[in-house]
């Protein structure tokens, strides 16, 4: 559950705080990045072999443009790099999608297992002492999980705790003051690693 927080922090501090935060998250970070590295890699390895050939044939044809460019100018753009270009693009798109649905998929089994909720605990235990809390979010799930008793106990007894569709799982966290706000929710989290990953399937699969 790892990604970039979302926050409001006036202070000359603001950079040594957000240092703080990211190497609470490392660890959670490295594993959201396995995951989607062994999705990627499923994916690629049931691959059609129709697709694979799209793939090898757009690359040959944008190769011999690239080539031509080199050696002579060129007015126009013809057809046939743009369709190889497009193509291109939806083949990737499609291949991220995969990798992200994939991706989830294995972090929503993690999600409910004893590890992730102890992962959880860890996390709130830290912030707590680095952020005043005034409200926290979680899905049902991990709230029933985790006990509002046993979260009181680390955030604080007046502190606002509610329950909302917060997807896959993961938390939000608001400071008292409401300067701060904190997404950990693994679905903001894949949101983050898009781009990412978009450039790691270019480089796999497209060369």
């Amino acid at each position: 559950m790892s990604g970039k927080l979302s926050f409001i922090q006036s202070g000359s501090d603001a950079e040594g705080f957000n240092r703080l935060i990211d190497a609470l998250f490392e660890e959670t970070g490295s594993r959201v990045n396995a995951l989607m590295t062994e999705a990627l890699n499923t994916i690629e390895s049931i691959m059609s072999e129709s697709k694979k050939y799209s793939i090898r044939r757009c690359q040959e044809i944008l190769d011999s443009y690239i080539e031509s460019s080199e050696t002579e100018y060129r007015k126009e753009i013809s057809k046939a790099e743009i369709e190889a270009r497009m193509q291109a693009l939806r083949i990737k798109e499609e291949i991220v999608e995969a990798v992200f649905a994939k991706a989830r998929e294995a972090l929503s089994e993690f999600a409910g297992n004893g590890e992730y909720a102890e992962i959880m605990k860890k996390q709130l235990v830290t912030l707590s002492t680095l952020v005043p809390v005034g409200r926290l979010i979680l899905n049902r799930r991990d709230l029933a999980a985790l006990g509002e008793e046993e979260l009181r106990k680390i955030i604080g007894s007046q502190c606002a705790i509610a329950a909302e569709d917060l997807g896959t799982g993961g938390f939000m966290l608001i400071s008292k003051d409401g300067k701060v706000s904190i997404d950990r929710t693994i679905d903001s989290v894949l949101k983050s690693k898009k781009e990412e990953m978009r450039g790691r399937i270019a480089e796999k699969l497209f060369g």
